[in-house]
């Protein structure tokens, strides 16, 4: 009887809604991510095989698939038919993808196996591994390849240089960051009366710093395009870099709301920063997100830059990508109902709003749509 695999490594992402981990037993080892139980219902464990530790078989090993077991891979699609050596888990370690979607394992540093991303988000997921070399209808492996043949090589060691440039000591990127955001914004909004740190203590640094002009408060994010954003490299393909960073700002006017009011708003901005990386989501123009901290009858905001009518705001790239700004503005039941009836209501939405000039500033308001 096969004996109960053996974990030798495991690591969660960033905010712990997945967990990567190798698990190996007396026949075959895999690379498996697993979903925590917030986002067990949206997405499924996805797998990876790394290596037969035994004689492959000539075909689909359906008898382990039958008995629960991890199949083995047949022997004419791995490059050690006869079986390799087990695994030794002082020599593995594991990279998680900037988006925290996707991850890597190296053992002595070399890539073994690589589950992306995207493959959370298809139906028949995939994964890439050193030892496979060839593949049929039947099997989720696909092989690594040499280097230069396959774009994973370069998306693990870009992962590998960002994590290793966020703990050097020697050389800090978050004051470099912080300080060409707060002076972009300082440059159109005046000069920051507060600053909060939104990170809650982990990584990235995130922070929301308070400005004031002509009567209106602003809060505006920064650090949160450190990091790009989940989903949005499946959904954009080549065009993702203009897609996948953002921050985030809500504009109010003084005289509509109270203190307490502002501040709740400006305490809903700083949750609704982190989303994409805690339920493995993105955010982008004409989103909407559901908040507990608005002032009735908005229950929720909605996400734009058109709605903007300032003076142009500059942000500095990030990673040579494009960093989008969003204002966040309320909204109420019936206008959330407007833009969740179709898909891509939000835009419609918008449009909506900008014919009742309605623009970036918060202002009490009446309803667009009338019952």
């Amino acid at each position: 009887m096969s004996q109960e695999p053996i974990t030798l490594i495991e690591q969660p992402n960033g905010r712990h809604t997945l967990y990567a981990a190798v698990e190996q037993d007396e026949r075959t080892a895999y690379f498996y991510l697993y979903t925590a139980e917030l986002i067990s219902k949206k997405y499924r464990m996805r797998a990876c095989w790394l290596r037969n530790l035994q004689a492959g078989p000539s075909g689909r090993d359906s008898a382990a698939m039958e008995n629960g077991m991890a199949p083995m891979l047949p022997a004419r699609l791995c490059n050690h038919p006869q079986g390799k050596e087990p695994l030794v888990a002082s020599r593995l370690s594991i990279v998680w993808m900037p988006e925290d979607d996707g991850a890597a394992v190296l053992y002595d540093g070399e890539i073994l196996g690589v589950i992306p991303g995207w493959s959370l988000y298809v139906d028949e997921p995939a994964a890439y591994a050193a030892d496979c070399i060839d593949v049929d209808q039947q099997q989720l492996v696909f092989p690594l390849g040499e280097r230069g043949s396959n774009e994973q090589y370069d998306r693990v060691a870009e992962a590998v240089k960002f994590r290793k440039e966020w703990e050097s000591v020697e050389e800090p990127r978050w004051p470099v960051i912080q300080e060409q955001f707060i002076n972009a914004y300082e440059e159109r909004f005046g000069k920051m009366q507060q600053y909060y740190a939104i990170d809650n203590k982990e990584w990235p640094p995130m922070a929301m710093g308070k400005f004031e002009k002509d009567n209106v408060v602003y809060f505006l994010t920064m650090g949160v395009s450190i990091r790009p954003m989940p989903w949005v490299a499946y959904l954009y393909n080549e065009s993702a870099s203009a897609f996948r960073r953002m921050e985030l700002g809500i504009a109010i006017n003084k005289a509509d709301f109270t203190e307490e009011e502002i501040m709740k708003m400006a305490e809903g901005l700083s949750v609704l920063a982190d989303i994409p990386w805690r339920h493995i989501s993105w955010l982008g123009e004409g989103h909407t997100v559901g908040s507990s901290k608005l002032t009735a009858p908005f229950e929720s905001l909605v996400l734009s830059a058109a709605l903007y009518n300032g003076d142009s705001l500059v942000l500095p790239e990030m990673y040579g990508d494009k960093v989008n700004f969003y204002w966040t503005s309320p909204i109420t039941p019936l206008e959330l109902g407007f833009a969740h009836r179709k898909p891509n209501g939000g835009y419609e939405l918008l449009e909506k709003m900008i014919e009742n000039d309605i623009t970036h500033v918060v202002n009490r308001r009446d309803e667009i749509f009338q019952q």
